[in-house]
């Protein structure tokens, strides 16, 4: 399955534009509620996709990592319902749904690797949906910390075992986790003094105790397949 993935995404890649569209942190890649013909592969940079309601209220409700492909969905929807948003500075390749669609038509791979990228993304909502709707903060944060921490691994990043880059503000972690911001605040402040984990000038390094944070997260966490 890997091989044919890894064959899929080298052919969904060689039929993408050459030039990547750069983007600035905050830029708008996919307006929320907007027409969008086109699906982006992620050279660089952190994006999210989240929604915002009229009073300003907003739901990060998945992040997207380098290598990953996002803005699948506008094979299937001609208005997409939330943003594309990107995090960091960052640059994306892009196709358009119709080139895609007729690539995986004749490449299996491609097709594969599609289905996978939803499947993956699916699977990320079907967790926090449990998350948010029966995790407490601390399970919250902690399964969030090493979600991404065994993303990033699996991405080649193998220095995240130890510690890794968190592009994010307090602000986007609790929009993400459903809480607010000063209760993650305090919540990194216990697990500092518990010495499970600490943020650093927007780094995550593992400390002594990471064996407790793993026990806080192990309920909501999903290991099938890592």
């Amino acid at each position: 399955m890997q091989s044919l993935l890894r064959r899929g995404k080298a052919e969904l890649l060689a039929a993408m534009s050459p030039t990547p569209q750069v983007l600035e942190r905050g830029d708008i890649l996919v307006q929320m509620e907007e027409p969008h013909e086109f699906l982006y592969a992620i050279e660089t940079g952190w994006l999210s996709r989240s929604r915002t309601l009229p009073d300003g209220r907003r739901q990060i409700i998945v992040l997207f990592l380098p290598s990953e492909v996002c803005g699948i969905k506008t094979i299937f929807m001609t208005h997409q319902p939330d943003a594309i948003e990107a995090l960091t500075p960052a640059s994306a390749r892009r196709i358009h749904y119709k080139a895609a669609c007729e690539l995986a038509a004749r490449e299996f791979g491609v097709a594969m690797l599609l289905a996978w990228q939803l499947a993956q993304d699916e699977r990320h909502l079907h967790n926090w949906n449990v998350r948010l709707g029966r995790a407490n903060g601390e399970e919250r944060l902690a399964a969030f910390l090493l979600e991404l921490r065994n993303r990033l691994i699996a991405l080649g990043v193998s220095s995240a075992g130890a510690r890794y880059g968190l592009p994010l503000t307090q602000q986007q972690i609790a929009d993400h986790i459903g809480l607010t911001t000063v209760h993650v605040g305090r919540l990194l402040r216990r697990f500092r003094e518990l010495e499970m984990v600490d943020i650093r000038s927007n780094e995550v390094v593992f400390l002594e105790n990471v064996r407790l944070l793993e026990e806080i997260a192990r309920p909501m966490q999903d290991l099938v397949g890592e």
